[in-house]
């Protein structure tokens, strides 16, 4: 499958943890601007399924998808 070769495109993107109740971290870390350093694919699809951010300090936490938003250029 060539997808599994290709780099995901939200990898390295900029991110923003939603301003949502976590059942992890609770409200611990929302509106924190973070970087994605890892994209869980879904083998089938491809499709994003969970994300691994790096926050400021350099401490990286998991994320469902939900739970962050991609930054755009325009952001």
């Amino acid at each position: 499958d060539q997808r599994k070769d290709h780099m995901h495109p939200h990898l390295s993107r900029e991110a923003i943890v939603r301003d949502v109740e976590t059942t992890r971290y609770g409200r611990d870390y929302a509106g924190r601007r973070v970087k994605i350093t890892h994209v869980e694919k879904d083998p089938h699809t491809g499709a994003a399924i969970g994300y691994v951010v790096r926050l400021e300090g350099g401490n990286e936490v998991p994320f469902e998808p939900e739970e962050i938003r991609i930054l755009e250029d325009w952001d």
